[in-house]
């Protein structure tokens, strides 16, 4: 079985906190100064100063999946007498650990992530969507980290003058249970929603899953997303540990969390983790679940986009 505990993509840095997904699919956040304190690092010690300059801590990146500060080098002799240098990085284990369940953006819509991928699918620059609608490179680039809020004149401005894209806009009551009418599912397209009631059970939709793959849960008796969402990582592994199968973008422990978020109609959060994992591995920017619902309806599954 291959690695599970891998950080996967950071997604907001705010001192001391950095939020991170990992390829389970959890939206988890690490408090940087409770971690410290867990590792009893001391001022003196090699890293530290990542808590004590905030600059220093803003400058986080992923490298081989864990969390790291390149400009913290400490010079490691080796016994052949070369000089190795070693960037202070967090041992991606811990600190998922360490970390805690991210509430703040479940079920919530990344406007940011959005407008970033529709200007990316354009071939437009930061500057010149700014120029497009009267603003400039450092507002876009605002929006699209999620720094800031915009009123809803500005939204449409930028969509619809822009980007050439209609912006639809949902409510619902806290009554409402039917997931199909939640915030989220509003930015789907209803004809999209309606192919994929009768579609999710199919494992097909799982990204990752290759034809072989799904013959072979299959003759294990996982036929539907609902049997693969109810299976522990002990009975996956006992599935795929020892087969020949080469299977896609080596996260098959992130199908359990897909199967939940499609079997459940939680078609945000299923095409978020989706584009996620493919991102890792490729430019593209399109999830499985948005691939098979184009060929089947030959158009696109966003309202919005």
């Amino acid at each position: 079985m291959r690695q599970i505990n891998r950080i996967l993509k950071i997604t907001n840095v705010n001192f001391p906190e950095i939020s991170f997904i990992t390829n389970s699919g959890e939206h988890r956040m690490l408090n940087l100064k409770n971690h410290f304190e867990k590792l009893e690092l001391k001022r003196d010690d090699f890293g530290y100063n990542v808590i004590a300059d905030r600059e220093v801590f803003n400058n986080v990146n992923l490298v081989d999946n864990a969390l790291t500060w390149k400009e913290i080098v400490k010079v490691v002799p080796l016994p052949n007498g070369e000089i190795f240098n070693a960037y202070f990085q967090l041992d991606p284990i811990l600190t998922i650990e360490n970390s805690i369940n991210d509430e703040s953006i479940v079920g919530k819509i990344n406007l940011g992530e959005q407008l970033k991928d529709i200007r990316k699918s354009l071939n437009l620059s930061q500057e010149e969507l700014g120029k497009r609608v009267g603003s400039n490179k450092q507002y876009i680039s605002k929006l699209e980290n999620n720094k800031t809020d915009p009123e809803f004149k500005t939204l449409k401005k930028i969509f619809e003058v822009g980007l050439n894209k209609n912006i639809f806009i949902a409510h619902y009551g806290e009554e409402d249970d039917n997931i199909l009418e939640s915030l989220s599912n509003s930015f789907f397209k209803q004809k999209f929603l309606t192919w994929a009631e009768g579609k999710k059970g199919d494992l097909e939709l799982i990204e990752g899953f290759s034809e072989e793959i799904k013959l072979l849960f299959i003759k294990n008796n996982i036929r539907t997303t609902y049997e693969m969402s109810v299976l522990n990582l002990a009975e996956l592994t006992s599935i795929i540990g020892d087969t020949e199968i080469d299977y896609k973008y080596d996260f098959p422990d992130s199908w359990i969390t897909q199967a939940r978020f499609i079997y459940f109609s939680d078609w945000l959060n299923a095409v978020k983790l989706q584009r996620s994992l493919s991102a890792n591995i490729s430019d593209s920017i399109s999830s499985k679940i948005e691939k098979i619902a184009k060929r089947d309806l030959m158009e696109d599954i966003f309202i919005i986009d």
